[in-house]
C-alpha cells in the first residue's frame, strides 16, 4: 500500500468525520428509515471538512486518472438529468436524485485524498448485513409479513440486502488477515448470511442476478489468489446446496415466485394472459423502445415519457395497466425512453468506469494486497450487482437506490489504492 498522503495532525477534524460516514453509511442503510442518508450526509460534512484542512496542509498526491474519470462521469449524470428536467420544465422535484450524485463526486474526492481505515467500511458492512437479516426474519416469521421490506419499497431493500451480503463475502478475504481473525471472520460470515436471507425474504428475484455476477466476480478473485480450481469446484456446489434449500424451505418463499415467474411467462408468449408481474415488465420494456425508437437520442424526459407511455396503454399497444407505471422496471430501457442514446452512455460509465478501476487495482502485475483485492472484489460485485438489478428495476428512481450506490461507489473506489507488493499474507491492522 502507499504511504500515507496527509498529514493525520492536520486532518484532526476531517478523518474521524469521513471514518465515521464510511461505518455508518453501511451499517444504517437498511435499519432505519432514511437510514442510507446519515452516513451519507456525515461524508459530506466530512468531505466540507477535508476541503477547508487541506488549504493550509501539504501539497497531496494526485488523484488517479480513472478517479478523475468517474468524478466527471458522476457530475455529468447530475447536470445532464439535472438540465434535462429544467429545459422539459419537470420542476424541482427531479433535481433531487440526481444532484446527490454531485456531493458523492466532492466526497470521493475527499476519501481519494484522505486516509480512512478500511476496517470501518467493513466493521459497517458487518453491522448492516447482521442487521437487515435479524429484521428481515422479524418481520417474515414473526410480524406475518407476506414480503420481508424493512423500511423502504420491497424490491430495493432485496436488491440492497443481496448485495450487502455478497460484499461480505469479499470481506471474508479480508478478515482472514487480521489479527482478531476469528472474530471478524464471524461477523463476517454471519452478516453474509444476514443480507442474503434477507433478500430472499423479501421475494426480490431481480436480486438473484447480482448473486450470478457475484459467483463471476468471485471466480475472478478466485484466480487472483490461485485457487480457481478449488474455486470451480466449491462454488457451484455451495451455490446449489444454497438454492435448493431457498427453493424448499416454505418460508423463504423462493418456490412461489420461481414458479409464479415461470407460469407468468408461458401465459404471456401463449398469449393466454398479460397479467402479473412479469408480463406487465415485459409490456413496460415493449412501451418503453417504442418509445425510444421516436426519440432515440434525447429521449422523452420523466413526464413525457409517463404521458406517451399511458397513451400507448390507451391505444392498447401494450397493456393498459403496465403503462400506468412511472418507470419501465429495467435500467436500460428507462434511460433509452427518457434520455435516450446520450442518457446511456453516461449511466454505462456510472457502472463501467469504477468496475474498471476495481479490475485493474486487483489485477495488477506486481500483485495486489489482501485488503486492496477484498475492496477490488467487493467494489466489482456492488458496481457490476447493483447494474444486475437494475435488468427488473429501476434502482436510481428512488432515493434509497441513487444514494446508496453514489455515496457506497464513492468510498469503495476512495478506499481502495493500487498496492505496489506481492499478494500479502501477514495480518493487516
Amino acid at each position: 500500500m502507499e504511504k500515507s498522503i496527509t498529514n493525520h495532525a492536520t486532518y484532526r477534524f476531517s478523518q474521524p468525520l469521513l471514518t465515521a460516514g464510511v461505518f455508518l453509511l453501511s451499517a444504517l442503510a437498511l435499519l432505519l428509515p432514511s437510514g442510507y442518508s446519515y452516513g451519507a450526509v456525515v461524508l459530506l460534512i466530512g468531505a466540507i471538512a477535508w476541503a477547508i484542512e487541506a488549504r493550509t496542509a501539504a501539497p497531496a498526491a494526485p488523484v488517479p486518472g480513472l478517479v478523475r474519470l468517474l468524478v466527471a462521469v458522476m457530475i455529468a449524470y447530475a447536470l445532464v438529468w439535472i438540465g434535462d428536467a429544467a429545459w422539459r420544465g419537470e420542476g424541482l422535484r427531479e433535481f433531487d436524485r440526481p444532484s446527490r450524485f454531485l456531493f458523492a463526486a466532492f466526497c470521493l474526492v475527499a476519501l481519494a485524498r484522505s486516509r480512512v481505515r478500511v476496517t470501518a467500511l467493513w466493521a459497517g458492512i458487518a453491522v448492516g448485513g447482521i442487521g437487515t437479516g435479524g429484521f428481515a426474519v422479524w418481520q417474515k416469521i414473526f410480524e406475518g409479513a407476506g414480503r420481508a421490506s424493512g423500511v423502504m419499497q420491497t424490491i430495493l431493500y432485496g436488491n440492497l440486502s443481496m448485495l450487502l451480503g455478497l460484499m461480505s463475502l469479499a470481506g471474508l478475504l479480508w478478515a482472514w488477515h487480521q489479527n482478531r481473525r476469528g472474530g471478524w471472520m464471524t461477523a463476517m460470515g454471519i452478516s453474509a448470511v444476514g443480507g442474503i436471507t434477507a433478500s430472499l425474504l423479501s421475494g426480490t428475484r431481480g436480486a438473484w442476478l447480482a448473486a450470478v455476477v457475484a459467483v463471476g466476480v468471485g471466480l475472478w478473485t478466485a484466480w487472483r489468489l490461485g485457487r480457481a480450481r478449488v474455486y470451480l469446484i466449491v462454488a457451484p456446489l455451495a451455490l446449489a446446496v444454497m438454492a435448493t434449500a431457498a427453493y424448499l424451505a416454505p418460508q423463504t418463499g423462493v418456490a412461489h415466485r420461481v414458479d409464479t415467474a415461470t407460469q407468468e411467462l408461458k401465459d404471456y408468449f401463449n398469449g393466454t394472459d398479460r397479467r402479473g408481474s412479469v408480463a406487465y415488465r415485459l409490456e413496460m420494456w415493449r412501451g418503453g423502445l417504442i418509445l425510444f425508437g421516436q426519440s432515440p437520442v434525447i429521449g422523452h424526459g420523466e413526464n413525457g415519457y409517463i404521458a406517451k407511455l399511458r397513451a400507448l396503454g390507451d391505444a392498447g399497444v401494450i397493456e393498459r395497466p403496465a403503462s400506468r407505471f412511472t418507470h419501465a422496471h429495467n435500467d436500460w430501457v428507462n434511460v433509452l425512453a427518457k434520455r435516450g442514446l446520450v442518457g446511456a452512455v453516461i449511466l454505462l460509465g456510472l457502472y463501467l468506469v469504477p468496475a474498471a478501476w476495481f479490475w485493474r487495482s486487483g489485477h495488477q502485475a506486481a500483485g495486489a494486497s489482501a485488503e486492496t483485492l477484498a475492496l477490488s472484489t467487493a467494489g466489482l460485485i456492488f458496481c457490476l450487482g447493483f447494474m444486475a438489478t437494475g435488468f427488473t428495476q429501476v434502482n436510481f428512481n428512488h432515493n434509497a437506490g441513487a444514494m446508496s450506490y453514489a455515496f457506497m461507489t464513492a468510498v469503495l473506489v476512495g478506499l481502495t489504492r493500487p498496492s505496489t507488493g506481492a499478494l500479502r499474507t501477514a495480518p493487516r491492522s
